[in-house]
């Protein structure tokens, strides 16, 4: 059950108005008890001194015995002053009272006045008296002759006189005190609202500040107390400060999110529970993830591959970096080759809380890794080869000066060949570099020209060649196209393309090229019609040193590289190359620039 706490303006109100109200009535309760005190005493005072005059005037009557005289004067003096007058005789016998025949009454030497009188030389007492039926207050003194007591003088008032004169005083001290609570009521409202007020201020501003608006400020009044004055200042200087952190850990995190996001690197985060706190978009390319939001998901709800699953178990166990290259089997055909690296997630206590694992997609460079120990065996094999004929025919021909004319004329011209081979497949490979290197850097000159101009010079320089074998090569060109390129580049490629359709065709065939233009592509397509090429050899055929038949290559004089400078002179347009191919029927090369560069 939620307890409704109380604001604090309904805690402080009642609270000084119930201080307030005690100490008014304490203050107000003491008054009147001091009124009445004094009132009584005045009273006291008052018959005293009555009785004081009027006892010479006793004392001479009682020392005659004219008892008749006292009741008159006693009387007449009585109703003068509004006051009882009683003469007591020291037996307690009255002789003279004003409001009652003396004849009538009962013996007073047992009244407590009439015996305080008699003992301590005056007596008050405030009673109910039997005679009159009424409560009074009685003042008595002894009157004297002689040193002897003669009679008693004793004057007495109604206590209803005393009490109307003194709820007139209440009344007026009442009022006073209701008019006072009244006061006090709106002194204490308006001293609770403005202790209150700057707190009021400042909580809505607090408010205000924990919903992200740090711009508010307190704003205090010169009215408001200097604690609250203070308060109000340290809270500025915490929305400020806090306004600046905020802004610096936002930044901090928006940087982060930031290289979080651009890292090619995928990046999972996993907690002690195995589930995942943190995975970026790289992480959910690499994996091949389809689910999103899958911060607080179980690690094996989301990761199927074993490995890699192991790995992050394994990982979480250990308090040091672990390392290892992991194999995807995306399908049947495609395999991915992951380098993970982990690392123990702290918390703020620097404790372990989790691990943090890393992965590169490295299938490319294993590729590459691949290719060139490829490249390099290819190299090797092939430099070798016509530098082992080299040097074996020209050690022959030293070891052996007279030989014959005829044999030294054969080993000289095998020599020559294989010298010839060795500087093709360096000029190639050369030729390879310098594309590569162009290409990486963006230095390919790209000039706005005809396509037919290197068409052109390329049919002229390979149409001897083609006319050796009685090739006919055929350029259908429909229309002048003008874009950016390399001339020297693609005169280069098409060069490529025709020796091999040339070497690979059979004797009396065409050889066609036809330029297409399309949208934002020109093609240009070398058709031949040789004896077509296997397809489990055409993915690889632009690859450096393949062969689809080595012997035959060899023979013809090819270096295995003229399709890889083709692939790679495309590459440096921003283009492709493509190959179709039936066997028996010929094969099409399409070289794919675009028109916009």
């Amino acid at each position: 059950m939620k307890i409704k706490r109380k604001t604090l303006f309904w805690k402080l109100y009642p609270s000084f108005l119930i201080i307030l109200f005690i100490s008014l009535l304490t203050i107000v309760m003491i008054a009147l008890w001091s009124f009445k005190s004094f009132y009584y005493q005045e009273r006291a005072v008052d018959l005293e001194i009555r009785a004081k005059i009027l006892t010479p005037e006793f004392s001479r009557l009682i020392q005659s015995q004219n008892y008749q005289e006292i009741q008159i004067k006693a009387q007449k003096l009585g109703d003068e002053s509004s006051t009882r007058i009683t003469i007591i005789l020291p037996s307690g016998k009255i002789i003279g009272d004003n409001k009652k025949d003396p004849a009538t009454m009962d013996n007073h030497k047992n009244r407590p006045e009439v015996e305080q009188a008699t003992r301590y030389g005056k007596g008050l007492s405030i009673r109910y008296g039997h005679t009159l039926s009424i409560d009074s207050m009685y003042f008595a003194i002894p009157i004297m002759a002689q040193d002897k007591i003669i009679g008693i003088m004793r004057t007495s008032t109604p206590l209803y006189t005393l009490q109307n004169a003194l709820w007139s005083i209440y009344y007026k001290v009442s009022l006073g005190f209701f008019i006072l609570i009244i006061i006090t009521a709106f002194a204490s409202w308006w001293m609770s609202k403005s202790l209150v007020r700057p707190l009021e201020i400042i909580k809505v501003q607090a408010q205000r500040l924990a919903k992200g608006d740090f711009s508010s400020r307190v704003q205090l009044s010169s009215n408001d107390s200097l604690e609250s004055e203070q308060l109000g200042q340290a809270f500025n200087e915490i929305a400020i400060q806090l306004n600046q952190r905020i802004e610096i850990i936002l930044n901090q995190r928006n940087e982060q999110e930031a290289v979080f996001s651009s890292m090619i690197e995928g990046v999972i985060a996993v907690d002690s529970n195995k589930k995942i706190l943190r995975i970026n978009q790289a992480a959910y390319k690499i994996l091949k993830i389809s689910e999103k939001n899958i911060e607080g998901i179980k690690l094996k709800n989301v990761i199927d591959n074993i490995e890699l699953h192991k790995l992050i178990l394994f990982a979480l166990k250990q308090d040091t970096p672990v390392r290892q290259e992991i194999i995807i089997h995306n399908n049947a055909e495609h395999e991915q080759v992951l380098l993970a690296q982990s690392a123990p997630l702290l918390d703020i206590h620097k404790n372990k809380c989790g691990t943090l694992v890393v992965f590169n997609d490295i299938t490319k460079l294993k590729e590459f890794e691949l290719q060139r120990k490829e490249f390099v065996a290819n190299v090797s094999h092939e430099l070798r080869t016509p530098l082992t004929a080299i040097q074996g025919f020209s050690e022959t021909l030293i070891e052996y000066p007279d030989l014959a004319q005829e044999k030294r004329s054969y080993f000289i011209n095998i020599i020559h060949t294989h010298s010839i081979r060795l500087e093709s497949i360096i000029e190639n490979l050369l030729t390879l570099s310098k594309i590569e290197k162009e290409t990486e850097v963006d230095e390919i000159d790209l000039v706005n020209e005809s396509i037919t101009i290197a068409l052109s010079n390329a049919i002229f320089l390979c149409k001897d060649k083609a006319l050796k074998r009685s090739i006919n090569i055929i350029l259908n060109n429909a229309e002048d196209i003008i874009f950016k390129h390399n001339s020297s580049l693609i005169e280069q490629a098409i060069i490529n393309l025709l020796n091999n359709a040339i070497k690979y065709s059979n004797g009396n065939s065409e050889i066609k090229i036809t330029v297409t233009k399309q949208e934002h592509d020109i093609i240009i397509s070398v058709e031949d019609q040789g004896s077509g090429i296997p397809e489990e050899h055409l993915s690889r055929l632009f690859e450096r040193f393949y062969r689809v038949d080595k012997a035959r290559s060899r023979e013809l004089g090819g270096t295995g590289l003229g399709l890889s400078i083709v692939k790679h002179i495309a590459l440096a347009h921003k283009g492709s190359v493509t190959v179709n191919s039936e066997i028996n029927k010929g094969s099409i090369f399409s070289l794919i620039l675009p028109l916009e560069q």
